[in-house]
């Protein structure tokens, strides 16, 4: 049956998500192509930046602070958090003097900033998040969102162009952390446990090498094309990326959310048979919300790319699209699901075995693949590497924690993804063309056949879900 958790986690994500959604629409619509580039450039460093050196922290805190509601890690989370910065603070100046790279020190500048104010805000969720706290986390994620739109639309108006919706994106988790924190000051800390802080080094470095090897991963085919192909071919690519991804994550994550930190607390209170039964809820439940839409977006890219972006994108992101939204389902199931895994048995070296095997495999596909097709080569190259990914991870999971193998469940959520495609390509061949009107009866007759599908099969326990409120209604009543 769905966790009740999960819906206030998904209001949590969807929300930010759409805001996110109409930002990147209007973005396309007041920046060109090559402008873009700029932003996404800088956003790919700062998830580098962000996974090799931060990462550990967050893992580390959604790993221990799940454990128990009585234990308070978060000083030992700022003391890491610090040190992290000055490691970075000393080591940037030594970079840039030796790499010199081939961009401006502007770009570099906001990028540090969106990474480190990105990460703390992270890390803060990861707390409300272990601790069960979903509507805080809701309430903080949908005021990020909306200052985050608020400041990006900002700096573009005052002329600060690509450059200028990176600081302000940047500044917006900067804004919503310490606004936050504020809330929380008078809530005293506990005393450093130096006990933990080692646990957080012992548990969480090992995964620099794997959060090294997927923040690459995801960034490369951006950087790529960038060096490849140009500036503006990045901006077309980038969008392309960054709509999918956000419509992955926010999927994904409402579903890991709700379920993972549940998950560590069953290990550790209720024992093996009780964590693998919610791994199973949660495979599930993944499923369901990833695949329908990602398939939709397939069949839908070209209309919802001619109707939403701006001129200079329609053409490359409806043709990137279908590869890219499936290329993203395949890489949530092996970020939210099977990395589990490796973080339950507390084996993060299986998991840096797992991001670089599909690292190596991505690069040996992106560059003969993007110098052949262009940009659907370099987004297949992608898709490649994440559909291999899923393979391996399964492979290696075998020697961390056993996921359980959900196939009633896995057939309940491909039967109705049967139905919403093939009523959406019915719909789309009949009112071909277009429009809002043709995206909103694309939208409406997936959403629609999947609505009733989910219902038949009862995938994620939907039905008995509302058979269950219900009749608490009738009793309720009488």
């Amino acid at each position: 049956m769905i966790n009740p958790y999960a819906l206030i986690y998904l209001v949590a994500h969807v929300i930010p998500a759409m805001i996110g959604f109409v930002a990147l629409i209007l973005y396309t619509h007041l920046l060109s192509a090559a402008e873009y580039g700029i932003y996404v450039i800088g956003a790919s460093i700062a998830g580098i930046v962000s996974a090799v050196f931060f990462a550990w922290v967050r893992l580390s805190v959604a790993r221990y602070q799940a454990k128990s509601p009585e234990l308070d890690l978060r000083l030992e989370a700022i003391v890491a958090y610090g040190g992290t910065v000055l490691v970075i603070a000393c080591l940037t100046p030594v970079v840039l003097f030796i790499i010199r790279p081939n961009i401006g020190y502007g770009i570099v500048a906001g990028s540090l900033l969106l990474s480190l104010s990105f990460t703390a805000f992270e890390i803060s969720q990861e707390f409300r998040r272990a601790q069960l706290n979903s509507l805080r986390y809701m309430t903080i994620s949908v005021t990020r969102g909306i200052l985050g739109l608020a400041f990006g639309y900002a700096a573009i108006e005052f002329g600060g162009g690509g450059l200028g919706l990176l600081v302000g994106i940047g500044a917006s988790f900067l804004v919503v952390n310490l606004l936050s924190f504020q809330g929380k000051a008078t809530k005293p800390f506990q005393s450093l446990s130096v006990s933990y802080l080692k646990r957080f080094v012992r548990y969480g470095f090992p995964f620099l090498l794997g959060a090294a090897a997927f923040a690459l991963h995801g960034a490369i085919d951006r950087l790529s094309v960038a060096y490849l192909l140009g500036q503006s071919a990045a901006g077309s690519y980038g969008l392309a990326a960054d709509l999918t991804r956000q419509i992955a994550t926010v999927l994904a994550s409402s579903a890991a959310s709700a379920v993972f930190p549940i998950a560590f607390r069953n290990l550790a209170q209720a024992g093996v048979s009780v964590t693998r039964a919610r791994l199973a809820e949660g495979a599930e439940l993944l499923l369901a919300l990833i695949v329908p839409v990602s398939v939709w977006i397939a069949i839908s890219a070209d209309a919802v790319a001619g109707t939403l972006l701006g001129s200079e994108f329609q053409t490359s992101v409806a043709a990137l699209l279908p590869l890219l939204v499936l290329g993203r389902m395949c890489g949530a199931v092996n970020q939210y699901y099977l990395h589990v895994s490796f973080q339950l048995a507390e084996k993060p070296m299986l998991q840096v075995v797992h991001d670089s095997l599909i690292l190596v495999v991505n690069i040996a596909l992106l560059f003969p693949l993007t110098f052949a097709f262009g940009l659907p080569g370099t987004a297949a190259a992608v898709l490649i590497a994440e559909a291999i990914g899923i393979l391996i991870g399964i492979g290696l999971s075998r020697r961390a924690f056993k996921l359980p193998f959900n196939a009633g469940g896995m057939a309940r959520v491909l039967a109705s993804t049967l139905a919403v495609a093939v009523v959406t390509y019915a719909v789309k061949t009949v009112s071909a063309g277009h429009g809002f009107s043709a995206l909103l009866s694309l939208g409406a007759a997936g959403f629609v056949a999947y609505a009733g599908a989910a219902m038949l099969f009862d995938v994620a326990g939907i039905r008995t879900m509302v058979a269950s409120f219900l009749r608490l209604r009738r009793l309720a009543a009488g």
